[in-house]
């Protein structure tokens, strides 16, 4: 689960059932699911079955391309060769419109028009090949075995999972014609995108439009209680004692670490400053500027609370 889309879980949870982009949110959330489904099935194959040693791979990496950037679902370097893969976890009838480059699938007899897989392809290919100033290779891969394609495209191949090791493999003639080490390096050194102040602006998100408190994770839209030096949930009996880490995560991921201490009192829920104190005292600390506290990152907080959601 990358940032973005821990932050979409967040949002898709916490928003307010009410609030207009509570439904776009939830739509977007699905098929940011399906995506990471087949880029995780994806990797997990390649990495078990490919035989190309010294294949490393990278994972939703951001190339800058013209004046924005371009997103890449995988990325294979190899010293025989480089390959930008763009992951589809779709089902249905596909039919790839190579004269006006337009896309449309057919499921359950509806035609949905869709954006271009093959021109989102071009683009990270052309930002891959642009910003490394190597040729770079590029292949649509098909996740799921319930997708068809009736019209193929012209520019790139079309493979399913199951074939692609062998198609990769097919790739790398002997010659080394990469320095891997380097190539890696550079691709790591791109700076981290941040997309979370635009895509929390464009859904009109703000702290006020959230259900704030700290969340059962059973009942998961009931806050929990803190008596007794515990959190208690009245719905299910649940206790903890550090539940309130995950909303401080779940916080951050959204809004960024740096944490206002009165903001605090609304987002755990407690009205109490020294019990609001001893709970932020380990997970978000007094920063150098008075009434503000620095949360310290830890996502795989929110990784294992949503993997159990989402499992």
């Amino acid at each position: 689960m990358n940032e973005f889309l821990l932050m979409q879980m967040v949002a898709a949870e916490r928003l307010c059932v009410a609030h207009e982009s509570k439904q776009v949110v939830l739509s977007e959330l699905k098929n940011s699911l399906a995506g990471a489904s087949g880029e995780q099935r994806t990797a997990s194959l390649l990495k078990r079955e490919l035989d190309l040693p010294g294949a490393i791979f990278l994972s939703d990496v951001h190339m800058p391309y013209k004046e924005g950037n371009a997103q890449i679902d995988l990325l294979l370097v190899h010293a025989a060769f480089i390959c930008v893969l763009e992951v589809k976890n779709m089902i249905g009838e596909f039919y790839f419109d190579s004269v006006n480059f337009q896309f449309h699938r057919m499921i359950d007899g509806r035609r949905e028009g869709m954006r271009n897989p093959e021109a989102q392809l071009h683009r990270a290919v052309k930002a891959a090949s642009g910003f490394l100033g190597v040729p770079v290779h590029g292949v649509i891969v098909l996740a799921s075995r319930s997708g068809k394609v009736v019209e193929a495209p012209k520019q790139y191949p079309v493979v399913s999972l199951d074939y692609l090791p062998f198609h990769l493999e097919q790739l790398a003639h002997g010659a080394k014609l990469f320095n891997v080490a380097t190539i890696t390096a550079k691709l790591q050194g791109l700076p981290v995108r941040n997309t979370n102040r635009h895509w929390l602006e464009r859904q009109k998100i703000t702290l006020d439009s959230l259900r704030l408190g700290v969340t059962c994770p059973t009942c998961r839209n009931c806050p929990l209680v803190w008596q007794e030096r515990k959190w208690h949930c009245d719905g299910c009996e649940f206790t903890s004692r550090d539940a309130h880490e995950v909303t401080l995560q779940e916080y951050a991921v959204l809004f960024g670490n740096k944490l206002d201490t009165r903001v605090a009192y609304q987002l755990l829920g407690v009205k109490d400053k020294y019990v609001l104190y001893r709970l932020l005292e380990k997970s978000a600390p007094k920063s150098n500027v008075r009434g503000k506290r620095q949360i310290i990152e830890n996502r795989d907080l929110l990784r294992a609370y949503f993997g159990r959601v989402y499992k």
